[in-house]
């Protein structure tokens, strides 16, 4: 592959009110060899001119990715004002002295949380009983097979019912697949089991049976996240306290039920909600928001001899797992004829999913989030337009809107159990932290329970929020979320970033980060397009930016940058747009329409050739059903449109680039970035740079606490060089 060896000349800084000095710089990125690959699809020559690079082991390609990393730390290290911005955001995301994920209160008010000191880099298991104020250490995950030097960690737990055991559940450098173990809560010993490729974490968790006797979890046969069988024909097994680990207990999947049809790419999850259930539920799981789903009796677990009945069906549009037996009743979000959603009920002995009693109808304007069923009431959180949220109380005769504290942008609703009435309401917003509270049903009042300390930010006083709807191309109002600094000029001159995401229904909610809000401080603007693709505005708007739509996801990502320049809050030279995941597609592909309207684009494991997918091997085939399938015509037709890489041309003057991936992801693979990058590079007149970073040690989700603000200071500084603050230039080499 031919060298690109050209100069760019950094000229005004940012602000206009200083200049910086004017650096010669050479874009030199390591090259490799692409081997061309041709594939026609349904009489469409599609050229993919680095196929070679897919074949991860070879040892030239590794060679590659560790020469691009350290490559792009060439240039991200000599940024001005990185290490500043690390340090600030540390000391601002640390300013509690602990942190707790992963809280478990159960029926005798003891509590199971993971908590990490701020002089730890990892979180460990601790327990707390009821009214004592000491604390008990029940795990450290430093202290597992350490002779490995592998440094695990804590990606889930779950208690039994009877709290005499506890599963946590273990993985390192990024991969997923986990391993489970047992600690015996009195002794604090760990049982002499050790279960592997387990995947609580994402699938639905560890169940365990209402007598604590054993848990049901998914299992996965194969662990080479490389195999093309990688994710394909899990089952879920039992296990039984006292077991040999080996010897595997299959209860629900296509190897005991073969009757019932499951795809080797659907996921046969379990789920039981109380130690009252007189029911296991098994769902076939994948990425679409409506699933098959089936029902046995408990106490046909232990005989070997469960009878799964149908519960309900795809069409049925009962939303993923989001139903629980309670009594005799099944109470479900439904979005039949309902897009929004709404909460219903069928009675075990009459599964009519097509005329259920319905608990709680749709909204116009508000989609159904979640809900949680206490004693004497269920509570339910709505969200309008991704932006605001909403609580309600439904009793046997009343339902009616509970007031908040304080407005939400966003809420999360945690209980004791189905036998108690406690409730427990997390509130989050752009701008203000999370806050606890605890919700008093006889008094209608809400009382502050914080977990950890609570924290004051006056440093972002200033920074408000306009939150507005822009139109489309197509005339279709997309929500956009403005955050800024109160002060700020709007003369087209401020660093501006879009962060977006828009699949699997999933958008991206207020939220509270110290990490965002400095780069507000430090002049930023962040924004959040609610594209479609997402959720903000229920199935319909999930729908609109799916399959044949998907291109509706980064043209509403483009309309809502328009507006931003054309109303002067920034101009297409101080514009930056970031994403992750399947959102690499929104700006892959933006970037690819409309290179001129953007100076700055970040992909962090990002989809980026979906025409691939599905010979990838962790695919699992499941992601047909979100994106489309190359053997179906008209949605091979829309997958080769959403492919950013092959989008890509010649001589066109891309913005400055920087894809990150991590080497052990099990859900993207890193080749999609790797071609992405090498493709561009040798494209691109390298006016401006393109930087891929490959941790070798890390997965889909990024790495440690520590490490991730240096990730965050690489993301947040390469975007203010490129949109020519003068703190963060580069610093020259001597």
């Amino acid at each position: 592959m031919k060298k690109a060896l050209l100069f760019l000349l950094l000229s005004q800084a940012f602000f206009g009110c200083k200049k910086t000095e004017k650096q010669v710089i050479i874009y030199n990125p390591p090259s490799i060899q692409g081997v061309t690959a041709k594939n026609n699809y349904f009489g469409k020559i599609v050229v993919d001119p680095y196929r070679n690079l897919e074949t991860v082991k070879d040892s030239t390609i590794t060679n590659w990715y560790k020469s691009q990393t350290k490559y792009s730390q060439s240039f991200l290290n000599r940024i001005k004002g990185r290490d500043s911005f690390i340090k600030k955001t540390y000391e601002l995301d640390n300013r509690k002295s602990f942190l707790i994920r992963r809280h478990h209160l159960t029926e005798n008010n003891n509590r199971y949380y993971l908590k990490k000191n701020i002089d730890k880099d990892f979180y460990r298991l601790f327990f707390k009983r009821e009214n004592d104020p000491e604390e008990t250490l029940l795990f450290d995950p430093r202290t597992y097979k350490e002779s490995t030097n592998n440094e695990y960690e804590i990606n889930y737990i779950k208690p039994s019912w009877d709290e005499k055991y506890i599963v946590v559940s273990l993985s390192y450098s990024g991969k997923e697949l986990s391993e489970l173990i047992i600690i015996d809560i009195n002794t604090k010993k760990q049982l002499p089991v050790v279960l592997e490729n387990a995947w609580p974490s994402s699938y639905l968790g560890i169940n365990w049976l209402p007598d604590s006797s054993g848990f049901t979890y998914l299992y996965f046969p194969n662990s080479d996240s490389n195999s093309i069988d990688f994710k394909k024909n899990n089952q879920s097994v039992l296990y039984t306290l006292g077991q040999d680990a080996k010897k595997l207990n299959y209860i629900f999947g296509n190897r005991t039920h073969p009757e019932l049809n499951i795809l080797a790419t659907e996921h046969p999850t379990t789920s039981i909600n109380s130690s009252n259930d007189k029911y296991l539920i098994g769902y076939l799981s994948g990425v679409d928001n409506f699933w098959d789903a089936y029902y046995a009796k408990i106490n046909d677990i232990k005989s070997g001899k469960l009878n799964w009945k149908p519960l309900y069906k795809k069409e049925d549009k009962v939303k993923t797992s989001r139903g629980l037996f309670v009594e005799g009743d099944f109470i479900f979000m439904s979005g039949n004829k309902a897009d929004n959603f709404k909460l219903a009920s069928v009675n075990v002995n009459d599964l009519n999913f097509d005329n259920p009693k319905v608990l709680f109808e749709e909204k116009d304007n508000e989609v159904i989030e979640t809900f949680r069923v206490n004693k004497n009431a269920i509570y339910l959180a709505t969200s309008k337009y991704g932006i605001e949220s909403f609580l309600y109380e439904i009793s046997s005769d009343n339902t009616k809107k509970i007031e908040l504290p304080k407005k939400a942008g966003s809420i999360s609703l945690s209980h004791k159990s189905i036998n108690y009435d406690d409730l427990w309401v997390t509130i989050s917003g752009w701008t203000s932290s999370y806050e606890r509270y605890k919700y008093d049903s006889n008094t209608n009042t809400f009382k502050e329970d914080y977990l950890t300390d609570k924290i004051e930010y006056p440093e972002f006083k200033n920074i408000i929020v306009e939150e507005i709807s822009v139109p489309s191309y197509d005339g279709v109002l997309v929500p956009l979320s403005i955050i800024y600094d109160k002060n700020i000029n709007k003369n087209g001159k401020n660093p501006l970033l879009l962060f977006g995401y828009g699949a699997y229904g999933d958008g991206i909610s207020p939220f509270f980060s110290p990490i965002f809000l400095q780069f507000i401080n430090e002049g930023g603007i962040l924004c959040v397009p609610h594209v479609r693709g997402g959720g903000e505005k229920g199935e319909e708007w999930r729908k609109g930016g799916f399959k044949t739509t998907k291109s509706n996801t980064w043209k509403d990502l483009i309309a809502c940058t328009e507006y931003l320049i054309n109303n002067n809050f920034t101009s297409k030279e101080k514009t930056a747009i970031y994403s992750g995941s399947a959102g690499g597609i929104m700006v892959g592909r933006a970037m690819t329409e409309r290179p001129d309207l953007f100076s700055v684009v970040i992909s962090e494991a990002g989809v980026l050739n979906p025409i691939r997918m599905e010979v990838q091997p962790n695919a699992g085939g499941s992601n047909i059903r979100e994106f489309g399938n190359v053997k179906d015509s008209v949605e091979c037709k829309a997958l080769i449109e959403m492919d950013a890489y092959l989008h890509i041309e010649d001589s066109v003057d891309y913005p400055a680039t920087y894809l990150t991936v991590g080497m052990n992801d099990p859900r993207v693979v890193p080749w999609e970035s790797g071609k992405f990058a090498a493709r561009l590079q040798n494209s691109n007149k390298l006016k401006k740079p393109v930087l891929l970073y490959a941790d070798f040690n890390t997965g889909h989700s990024g790495s440690s606490d520590k490490k991730m603000y240096e990730e965050w200071g690489n993301v947040f500084s390469f975007l203010f060089w490129q949109t020519g603050h003068p703190d963060y230039q580069l610093i020259p080499i001597k």
